[in-house]
């Protein structure tokens, strides 16, 4: 069953874009095949023309054609058919510009209004273009709300203000800013790894307390002891009661020879 033409442009593109540009039924997109709208319930059996009755289908698979060879037709109607081929190719790609249009002006209007969110915890500095692709791509990755509350937390931790005059610290503006993503990984972390990131936690309080730490060999004696049934807050409070990293390595490596001999 071919396309019916009740189905309008605004309509279709609805469709498609629910659909990703893509062959439900094959996985095929555009613009590499030409795409239409099924109905899933037919017309002929009282199905509507409702979104929840339409599909996105290639051609072939609307046709019910699969891999078969079309009919042998005649020079004009083959051409006709490829003119129609390639007008439906055009707009199907202006539908997926235009989609693509829509996401960028989101993501714009995203980054604008974190940074406007920025400019009132740093009162008088602004990002720059630098730090707005880092906002953009961090909104990419983590998601806007994550981003901002990051943020937050960043400031309240990290921004310091002169007894002098009140202001902003430069070089605490600095270090807030890149603390945001590893803020961001780290609360990401917590909800989908949360005994991992009791580690991490484990690790900056020695790496606070101590001198220098080796933090490759740390993490690595942290995360056999997890794997030994070594609870990660018990890790974590062991932490707190050194200064040397020495003396906490020797007590991590006393503490897994036991399980290390089972």
């Amino acid at each position: 069953m071919g396309e019916r033409k009740s189905l309008g442009k605004k309509l279709r593109f609805e469709v498609f874009k629910r659909d990703k540009f893509t062959c439900q039924y094959c996985g095929r997109a555009a613009p590499d095949v030409v795409l239409q709208v099924d109905h899933i319930k037919p017309v002929s059996k009282a199905g509507d023309d409702d979104m929840l009755n339409l599909i996105t289908s290639c051609r072939d698979c609307n046709a019910g054609k699969g891999a078969r060879e079309l009919s042998d037709e005649s020079a004009v109607a083959k051409r006709r058919a490829q003119l129609e081929d390639l007008q439906e190719r055009r707009e199907q790609i202006e539908m997926m510009l235009e989609w693509q249009s829509g996401l960028e002006d989101l993501t714009k209007t995203q980054v604008d209004g974190a940074a406007e969110l920025w400019a009132e915890l740093v009162p008088g500095y602004e990002l720059n273009d630098t730090g707005l692709s880092d906002l953009d791509k961090l909104i990419r990755r983590f998601g806007l709300s994550e981003v901002l509350e990051s943020m937050r937390i960043a400031a309240s931790q990290y921004l310091e203000f002169s007894a002098k005059d009140g202001k902003v610290i430069l070089a605490s503006i600095d270090l807030a800013w890149k603390r945001v993503r590893g803020i961001c990984a780290g609360r990401q972390m917590e909800r989908e790894e949360p005994d991992r990131a009791i580690l991490f936690h484990a690790r900056n309080i020695l790496r606070q307390r101590c001198i220098r730490i080796d933090e490759r060999r740390c993490m690595e004696l942290l995360e056999e002891a997890l794997e030994a049934g070594i609870s990660a807050e018990k890790l974590r409070n062991m932490t707190r009661r050194h200064r040397s990293y020495r003396e906490w390595e020797d007590e991590m490596d006393a503490l897994l020879g036991t399980y290390r001999d089972e």
